[in-house]
């Protein structure tokens, strides 16, 4: 899943995982991984009162209120990984949390990849348009980037880098693993 470019990325996991109710496990985007999340021509790290984040984050009380904001990239990437040894077993989904800001562009030509790496080593790629999502700038969307059985250490991904287009104007809030 990892590119070995000389993209800098940003990686900041400062303990920002969190088992929320009902078994809902909630990664903050500054625990991903994030391509050039590091450079302020392409990334910045926004916080967000409580009532303008994702609903699964402001319900569930997390202390998730810095969001990622795409500037402008031609290589989006976003990864992270959650260890579920001492989660309750079962089936998870994977649910990315994204905002499309008004002047958000790009998303029309080309499909983001969202990626998951289950525990047992399957990799499960799915292609999703994002321009629908983007019409609609006023609310978080929750878009389905998986599912895998637990326990073990899943790695999760989304990416844009097959085209090189350039696009931006989106937020992204964290990551959810929900039980099913």
């Amino acid at each position: 899943m990892s590119h070995t470019c000389h993209r800098a990325a940003a990686s900041h996991n400062g303990g920002l995982v969190q088992a929320g109710k009902k078994g809902t496990i909630h990664v903050s985007a500054k625990a991903m991984n994030v391509t050039w999340a590091n450079d302020a021509r392409f990334w910045k790290w926004i916080r967000l009162p409580k009532n303008e984040l994702p609903e699964a984050f402001s319900k569930d009380d997390t202390s998730f209120d810095t969001t990622a904001e795409l500037i402008q990239v031609n290589w989006l990437e976003a990864r992270g990984s959650v260890a579920l040894g001492e989660h309750k077993p079962g089936r998870y989904e994977i649910i990315y949390h994204v905002r499309f800001k008004v002047d958000a562009f790009g998303w029309s030509k080309s499909p983001v990849t969202f990626e998951v790496i289950t525990p047992g080593g399957d990799r499960r790629k799915k292609s999703v348009m994002l321009e629908p999502y983007r019409r609609r700038s006023d609310e978080w969307h929750e878009i389905h980037g998986g599912e895998l059985k637990t326990p073990g250490t899943v790695e999760f991904a989304m990416s844009q880098v097959e085209s090189h287009g350039w696009k931006g104007g989106m937020i992204l809030g964290g990551v959810s693993l929900r039980p099913k």
